[in-house]
């Protein structure tokens, strides 16, 4: 594992440097340091917490009661045949789709310390599950920023898409150096006998090896869910004073003519370089600055935020590397990924935008929307005091219909296995 302790490594070093920049920040530029750390911690608070908080927790109580495990044999089909990944994993992907980034990467985390996927395994995990949600890209994009839900749709079916593509071309990549490998789960599947009773010897040996009472595990959930949420908000606070700083410092104009050189290949001519750092460094904010830069034609203010949200922002990036920090996952196979997804989307969206602007229409947005009774334009969610506590219900219920579609599409695909089977035996 000396690879493994390297990473971990340099992981500290980059973290630890990000802490020292605040602290300089925050003592150079004490009333915008603050200022910049509420946006992020409001942001956290009324979206990412009560997005995260009530699945962190019900995944890890549902993996120390065998139910994942137990679901993955169940799902073994569908993600062996589509992603080349273990059944246990369709929990993490659909995780990853409805509650977004990053729970994905954390519950991906949780099953490779437990042993449940291989290195390789973990690493493609990692990258297919880090999406944003469809809350995200629809409630919080297209109807807080854009003013438009159907903008937040269109972004969500190039995001989807595009991540599925990304999935798909990297289902045969291998990181360079990875022995081969077979999870503990990939022992237990063997069983040629029922799938209902693989799925429940699954459940109870998993059950059997975690051994802790239901008190010890639900403690435990609560625990792991709340550090994993302040090592996010932290992480958001982080680069929230970061971005703020390399504006006072006009750290950024370095940057500015590498970026109008890549934007001239578009067509665009306007300086948008704060909106691309404040997207190259945190999403939430960047998918803010790039939906209010009303001097950019639609069609690339819309490929370019479609191009960051497939990015994520380092600041996504620094949170996945914090939860792998135990694992021996590296985050050079996450990083191509998010770089291929960021490209994939740009081009999907310039390609699709004719057929999507027909199937949605009008999808032109109305930047400012006023408050009838004051006639002043309101603020966007989630900074105008809503929140995302009370959209858990509807959350829930996709989750739900989506993990039940994945059931039934890997019950068909192992009836046709087992069909072509037989045929092939005749």
């Amino acid at each position: 594992m000396p690879n493994a302790r390297f990473h971990a490594k340099i992981t500290t070093l980059v973290l630890g440097a990000l802490a020292g920049l605040v602290v300089i920040s925050v003592i150079l530029f004490p009333d915008k340091a603050f200022q910049s750390s509420l946006e992020g911690l409001t942001i956290w608070w009324k979206l990412v917490f009560p997005a995260l908080m009530p699945f962190l927790i019900m995944t890890e109580l549902l993996i120390g009661f065998g139910i994942i495990q137990g679901t993955g044999v169940l799902l073994e089909p569908l993600m062996r045949v589509i992603f080349r990944l273990p059944g246990v994993s369709g929990w993490a992907l659909a995780s990853g789709f409805v509650v977004g980034f990053p729970a994905g990467a954390r519950i991906t985390a949780s099953l490779r310390e437990k042993n449940l996927l291989t290195r390789t395994e973990s690493e493609r995990l990692t990258a297919l599950s880090h999406l944003c949600s469809p809350l995200f890209l629809i409630m919080v994009i297209g109807i807080g920023f854009l003013h438009n839900a159907k903008l937040g749709i269109l972004l969500a079916i190039v995001h989807y898409i595009s991540a599925i593509i990304t999935g798909f071309l990297m289902r045969h990549s291998k990181p360079a150096n990875v022995p081969v490998e077979v999870s503990a789960l990939g022992h237990k599947q063997k069983n040629k006998g029922s799938i209902w009773k693989s799925a429940l010897l699954a459940m109870r040996q998993a059950y059997w090896e975690d051994g802790r009472t239901f008190g010890k595990l639900l403690g435990d959930a609560v625990t792991s869910a709340v550090h994993t949420l302040m090592l996010i908000g932290g992480y958001m606070m982080i680069f929230s004073v970061l971005i703020n700083v390399i504006s006072i410092t006009h750290v950024a104009d370095m940057l500015r003519p590498v970026i109008q050189f890549l934007l001239s290949f578009m067509g665009v001519y306007t300086d948008i370089t704060p909106q691309w750092i404040d997207g190259l460094m945190e999403i939430h904010l960047g998918s803010y600055a790039f939906s209010q830069a009303g001097n950019l034609p639609l069609l690339p203010q819309m490929a370019l935020l479609s191009a960051f949200l497939g990015w994520g922002g380092l600041s996504a990036h620094a949170q996945v590397a914090g939860f792998h920090q135990k694992t021996d996952a590296r985050y050079l196979f996450f990083l191509q990924s998010r770089a291929l997804h960021a490209v994939l989307a740009l081009f999907t969206t310039i390609l699709l935008w004719k057929p999507l602007q027909l199937l949605l229409l009008d999808t032109e947005p109305s930047f400012l929307r006023l408050d009838l009774a004051t006639n002043v334009a309101a603020p966007p969610f989630p900074l105008n005091g809503e929140s995302a506590w009370g959209l858990w219900g509807p959350m829930l219920t996709l989750f739900l219909f989506m993990f039940t579609c994945m059931l039934l599409i890997s019950f068909g695909l192992r009836l046709f296995q087992k069909e072509s089977g037989e045929l092939t035996k005749l």
